[in-house]
């Protein structure tokens, strides 16, 4: 990649329209974005060469948490170098509460990792089964033990949401339950304000962490949609103190880079101020999504701006990609991931700030190679 990531792009030299990747709101290359990071690494050098709970907590640093905390509603939020390990961090917070974790059989490689630190049974359920979810709770669980349910919120490849709904109605059969959500396919992109997918769900509420209801949590990365970079851990004050103190990112780790937290701290600034992004962002996911059901193509309406497509077998995609690629456009074909089936799939990304010009162009060089 040899330029920034957005509508077009430069890979190994030559510049493409890019349908891949994360950007969904097209601030990974935005000027304002960009010119924050490099006031920040002047200011403050690369990082401040400490963990956090020595001398590591820099304003732009500690600007970010102040910001997302905002975009996300909540008292606090906890941000940390790499969204991968957020997970490892909420489930470490959370672990003292269960008796077993069950995990989306399907779900991202960070979460199967995560689990394995609870020190607790870990067992698989079937991918976006909120039946499967059932049996195995009532497999594997006795009555009042607690589970912790893992998955991801949208995911990676697929853009699949998960039914978070369901699995609460099956969760409150079982008594006081965790569910935890990797969302950082959804942050930035669903829900009215763009909190996520339990935004998206009607479920962005403190109210639904009391009492004997399941409680919820979610983290994910601003690296995607949000325009900066690494992770972030929104939450009520309480139990972001707890998720700090509960692993040791954050007195074993360094803080995030200077100009990571300059230029995500402008970001989310960006994102709060022009909500016409994420309207843009919307129109876009519905306009290729429904272009590609006109030619044909097994894709379901939804909210996510990543998806994937299988168009017969590995060859054909393959044959496709690189048709595509020779017409100046790049949707990549991805071999194996976590959640794919052997074969594989095209994996179609679009952000805010591809033209409708861009989507039409993709569609009418596929409609002569498909």
């Amino acid at each position: 990649m040899g330029g920034a990531p957005g509508p077009v792009t430069v890979i190994d030299g030559r510049p493409y329209d890019y349908f891949a990747g994360t950007s969904y709101l097209g601030l990974a290359g935005d000027p304002e974005v960009i010119e924050a990071a490099c006031v920040a690494v002047r200011r403050y050098g690369v990082h401040s060469a400490t963990s956090r709970t020595g001398f590591g907590n820099n304003p732009a640093t500690l600007e970010v948490e102040r910001l997302a905390a905002g975009f996300f509603g909540r008292e606090a939020a906890f941000y940390f170098a790499s969204g991968y390990v957020g997970n490892h961090i909420v489930v470490q917070a959370l672990a003292a509460e269960a008796d077993a974790v069950l995990v989306d059989e399907a779900t991202h490689y960070c979460l199967h990792e995560a689990a394995r630190l609870a020190g607790r049974p870990v067992w698989r359920f079937r991918h976006g089964d909120p039946a499967g979810l059932e049996e195995c709770l009532r497999e594997h669980l006795q009555p009042g033990q607690r589970p912790l349910v893992l998955t991801e919120g949208v995911f990676a490849v697929t853009g699949r949401v998960a039914p978070v709904p369901d699995y609460l109605r099956v969760l409150e059969r079982f008594g006081p339950a965790l569910l935890h959500l990797d969302d950082a396919h959804g942050f930035g992109v669903l829900g009215e304000e763009g909190r996520g997918t339990l935004e998206h769900h009607g479920l962005w509420d403190p109210g639904v962490n009391a009492g004997d209801k399941p409680t919820l949590t979610a983290c994910g990365t601003l690296s995607k949609a949000l325009g900066g970079f690494g992770g972030i851990l929104p939450g009520a004050a309480g139990f972001i103190r707890r998720a700090r103190g509960a692993s040791h990112y954050f007195d074993g780790a360094s803080a995030p880079s200077s100009a990571d937290a300059g230029a995500t701290a402008k970001a989310l600034e960006i994102v709060r101020q022009q909500p016409g992004l994420r309207r843009q962002l919307k129109l876009n996911i519905a306009s290729l999504r429904a272009g590609l059901r006109a030619l044909g193509l097994g894709v379901a309406d939804g909210p996510a701006a990543n998806f994937s497509v299988e168009i017969g077998g590995a060859a054909n995609m393959r044959r496709i990609h690189e048709a595509l690629k020779v017409a100046g456009i790049l949707v990549p074909y991805v071999a194996a991931y976590s959640g794919l089936g052997p074969e594989g799939a095209l994996r179609f990304a679009v952000c805010a700030r591809h033209t409708l010009e861009q989507i039409g162009q993709l569609l009418s060089t596929l409609r002569k190679i498909v």
